[in-house]
């Protein structure tokens, strides 16, 4: 029962994960790109990214589930890597609040922007290479807090059986990918509608991820001080990609309905 639970948990972990705001900034922006180019990959962008992404992080767990089973990170290594999450969570809401209000004043398109993407080299910024679009997904893999939150898993999953690590690893990269391919899914439907209603959906998800930032950063700012506020937000995930599909669908339908309403216009 406790490995069935802790499956769950990775899983949902995944999903969450999937909704990085600098995972939502590179698969918006690249699939605007891709679409604009008229890439045949568009759409995908967030499952190349996450697949990327995750197998890089089932790979590191497979090592780590290997190398570390009478080993333990020393304590200011977690720390160092907590500081960084809320530090990073914290600037990725500061700018994308500036970018909403910003946008909103000069009435132009807002796009999400991220921390991890402002390193990644220009070539692959603007890519329609779905190689190189993994790459950048097992780049993003590297980031301290995605190698401390993976070896905590591993480590409890290291006297379960000598793959499960490596298994734990995959189904979190099954629960990114998900989030990742509905995220890209969604932009790919924002930017096919030349009307307000896609430019609205896309401040909407800004606003979205800005609140989530801040939130997340001051919780962990709050509960690193205070252990024992700590709450089980692993239900933040589920509610999340519920938003997540609601979004899609919505996107969907009013396009689907515009599509018709210019037809019998015409």
């Amino acid at each position: 029962m406790e490995t069935v639970s802790l499956y769950l948990l990775v899983f949902v972990l995944g999903l969450r994960h999937g909704l990085d705001a600098d995972h939502l900034a590179f698969i918006d922006g690249q699939t605007r790109y891709n679409w604009r180019m008229g890439s045949r990959f568009a759409r995908w962008v967030g499952t190349l990214f996450s697949f990327g992404h995750g197998g890089m992080v089932a790979v590191t767990a497979g090592i780590l589930g290997v190398v570390m089973k009478n080993f333990s990170f020393p304590a200011y290594f977690d720390n160092f890597a907590s500081w960084v999450s809320i530090i990073s969570l914290f600037l990725i809401g500061t700018l994308n609040t500036y970018n909403l209000l910003r946008t909103r004043n000069n009435n132009e398109e807002f796009q999400l922007s991220g921390l991890k993407g402002k390193f990644i080299p220009k070539v692959a910024k603007g890519t329609t290479n779905p190689f190189l679009i993994i790459l950048v997904g097992a780049l993003f893999a590297l980031a301290a807090e995605t190698v401390s939150q993976t070896a905590v898993w591993s480590l409890a999953a290291s006297n379960s059986g000598k793959y499960t690590p490596l298994i734990l690893g995959l189904v979190f990269m099954f629960g990114m990918m998900i989030t990742d391919t509905i995220d890209s899914m969604i932009v790919y439907k924002m930017v096919n509608q030349s009307s307000k209603l896609g430019q609205a959906a896309s401040r909407l998800m800004g606003w979205v991820i800005v609140f989530l930032a801040y939130g997340v950063s001051i919780y962990l700012a709050f509960t690193f001080f205070n252990p024992w506020a700590e709450l089980d937000f692993e239900i933040v995930g589920i509610i999340l990609f519920i938003f997540l599909v609601s979004s899609f669908i919505f996107v969907s339908v009013r396009s689907k309905r515009q599509n018709v309403e210019i037809n019998t216009t015409n």
